[in-house]
């Protein structure tokens, strides 16, 4: 049977944000409205056919790339287990986080978005350019269109969701991403008893002070960016360009907890998750919906 709900977020990854008492329960931070509500891992981090695509002859294809996932998603307890547990990391482990956090990057809603929408604008600019050549006439003419009447019109052109979301997708799976990551300084963050990392529809965040900061988005090859990728309401992974990490587990205060969460929800594209109803992560969320 084909499946409808895709998660972008995978269900074994938001379990690790859910509330400790209940096991179950996660409670859903909307950016977009400032609404929280109790959710579950299943009924979060989704969409509709999120990963549905046309095959040709209208032919939708709902199943592929969600079991295209399956390899990667399948590995992730045992991360989840050994940095729970604050275990050594095997080169295995490593290559399984780096390959999780390039798939969360290419195929969140905000880089769908994103890119889609600078294609949209790619296609507009080429359109513009078309209607001066010598040949716009007669390719409208054979079409029935009358040339004249299609320069007057105004257009919207919008990038096909599916194509966008494949090129998204062949960018994951050439590994460059994974490669630099792969390069990277990493260790993880550990929240102390009482204090949780917070999730979002955009996980890894990359992250530069802002006298640190060129013009346009900081990427992970940035040499002062800092990535942050909370992997559990205790762990959050991090990693820079910086010297070797003398130890692979930082015992956080407090305080830094908030800076990591911050981040979260400043780089998050609509949807945080996370264990609790936390009024900190309420102002953070009112304050991101400020810059929507």
């Amino acid at each position: 049977m084909s499946s409808k709900s895709h998660h972008y977020n995978p269900q074994v990854y938001l379990r690790q944000f859910v509330n400790p008492a209940s096991k179950k329960a996660l409670w859903e931070y909307d950016v977009q409205t400032g609404s929280v509500i109790e959710s579950t891992p299943k009924d979060s981090g989704c969409e509709d056919y999120y990963h549905s695509f046309e095959e040709g002859g209208g032919v939708r294809d709902n199943d592929s790339i969600e079991q295209s996932f399956h390899i990667i998603e399948n590995q992730l307890p045992k991360l989840f287990e050994v940095v729970r547990n604050q275990q050594a990391v095997t080169n295995d482990i490593w290559s399984n986080l780096f390959l999780f956090a390039a798939l969360q990057r290419s195929r969140c809603p905000k880089a769908l978005y994103s890119f889609r929408n600078g294609m949209s604008e790619a296609y507009a600019q080429i359109f513009e350019i078309l209607k001066q050549s010598p040949d716009f006439d007669e390719e409208m003419s054979k079409r029935g269109l009358n040339p004249h009447e299609v320069r007057a019109e105004e257009f919207k052109i919008t990038a096909n969701k599916d194509a966008t979301l494949l090129l998204l997708l062949s960018t994951f799976a050439n590994g460059n991403l994974v490669r630099l990551y792969a390069r990277m300084k990493c260790a993880f963050l550990i929240a102390p008893p009482g204090k949780y990392f917070f999730t979002s529809d955009d996980p890894v965040c990359c992250w530069a002070e802002p006298d640190k900061r060129q013009f346009g988005p900081i990427g992970p090859g940035h040499s002062d960016v800092e990535i942050t990728f909370p992997l559990s309401r205790r762990v959050c992974a991090f990693a820079h360009w910086e010297s070797v990490p003398p130890v692979l587990y930082y015992h956080l205060p407090s305080k830094n907890v908030d800076a990591v969460n911050y981040r979260t929800v400043m780089n998050g594209w609509r949807f945080v998750y996370g264990p609790i109803k936390d009024n900190l992560i309420s102002d953070f969320v009112k304050e991101a919906k400020k810059t929507v």
